[in-house]
């Protein structure tokens, strides 16, 4: 069992296994276990003063600087009754000191180039001093994430990070990483979102990691990341700008059953359906103007957007656009078939309304909402469009994990 004796100034985080660190001399203290602890001289316990402790440093390199990217472990040559850490600002860094009180480890990750120290102090009130420092980040590189602060999203909305480089250690990365949820609204305690991390190949050669629920998200739901991103080394010394620690929402859940062999658009809100549209799809006798059979999502819309092929020789001005993949498929307007939405397919591959449709369900679509498409002969995959995640398998998806 451990005891909690310091709280707060470091970053919360999952402590590695086996995490380890070193620490720098300093006048009156000990280093590296091979240091004496200050007044420990034979004058000093003949006169019957207390004896400090002599901390020492777990994992230095060479008796140098701790690796970043991992918690410190001190270790006392006797036991302590406080432990009291402080990063390079000065603010207190949490902990845990052991049962017995000879270890501590930190709760939070040392980040490059930081030095902290700390204060031991014995039963008897014999204090030490000390200071371990960490490593220097090679490269320092800017994460980017999908969804910003405050958002509200769709129930099929993946999380998407993306790198600035090249992560050559993922599974160290991944396991810092953490998604909460609650409903939205509470002030209860945050739980693990049931998901999981895969890392993709789509934007080499820099690395993108996606997380994806198994299910949709549960509507009217808040989201919590954290991400110890300038904590953490992606390899190499590689490390980010930044932490990330955000939440964001999701709404209510909106989900478009696009069926191509009905010629149909329904949307069901919260479960329940709102509205039936004609719609016409893809033209079926051409695999390449096929609408794309599977779960897409919603990624952006535009009331005006010029679509134009040079293979099929168009350009053209469409409204109340709702691109669903990032392949050039969108659901748009197009008065031009009207004639046809309901019963026969004979677009390029996007989803035709009318105008009047095409405006009140750009109205209510957001980034995020799923849009399950059926009833077409090609089907939506990976080599297809960047945001494929629903296009796989829960086994495939979990495959691409950097944890098993």
């Amino acid at each position: 069992m451990t005891r909690r004796v310091v709280v707060g100034g470091a970053f919360a985080s999952a402590v590695l296994a086996g995490a380890a660190a070193c620490g720098n001399p300093e006048a009156g203290s000990t280093s590296g276990g091979s240091g004496r602890a200050a007044g420990t001289d034979p004058a000093r316990r003949s006169s019957g003063a207390p004896v400090p402790a002599a901390v020492t440093v777990a994992g230095g390199i060479r008796g140098g600087p701790v690796p970043f990217g991992a918690p410190v472990t001190l270790h006392s040559s006797a036991p302590l009754r406080s432990l009291t850490v402080t990063d390079t600002a000065g603010a207190v860094v949490g902990g845990d000191l052991s049962g017995n009180g000879t270890s501590w480890v930190s709760s939070g990750l040392v980040g490059p180039g930081e030095t902290w120290s700390w204060t031991a102090t014995t039963p008897a009130g014999a204090v030490s001093h000390g200071m371990v420092s960490s490593t220097a980040a090679t490269l320092r590189v800017r994460v980017t994430a999908n969804i910003g602060v405050g958002m509200t999203v769709g129930v099929a909305a993946p999380i998407v990070l993306g790198f600035g480089a090249r992560v050559t250690d993922p599974a160290t990365v991944q396991k810092n990483l953490q998604v909460l949820m609650r409903p939205a609204g509470s002030t209860g305690a945050w739980r693990k979102a049931v998901g999981s991390w895969a890392w993709l190949p789509d934007d080499a050669p820099n690395s993108t990691a996606h997380f994806r629920t198994k299910q949709y998200w549960p509507a009217h739901t808040q989201v919590h990341v954290i991400a110890p991103l300038a904590h953490l080394d992606f390899g190499g010394g590689v490390t980010g700008v930044q932490d990330f620690d955000w939440q964001f929402t999701v709404g209510r859940s909106q989900v478009v059953v696009a069926d191509a062999a009905k010629h149909n658009l329904v949307i069901y809100r919260d479960g329940v359906k709102v509205a039936t549209y004609p719609a016409s799809y893809g033209l079926d006798s051409d695999p390449i103007r096929n609408t794309r059979s599977g779960i897409n999502i919603v990624t952006s819309k535009h009331q005006t957007f010029e679509m134009k092929s040079t293979l099929f020789h168009y350009d053209e001005i469409e409204h109340w656009a709702v691109r669903f993949n990032d392949d050039g498929q969108f659901i748009h307007a197009n008065p031009t078939t009207v004639r046809y939405q309901g019963t026969t397919n004979v677009s390029h591959g996007c989803i035709n309304l009318s105008t009047p449709h095409a405006k009140a369900y750009y109205q209510s679509a957001i980034y995020g909402d799923p849009i399950e498409v059926s009833g077409t002969k090609v089907k939506l995959a990976d080599t297809r469009t960047k945001l494929y995640d629903w296009a796989l398998t829960w086994k495939q998806w979990t495959a691409m994990s950097a944890i098993h």
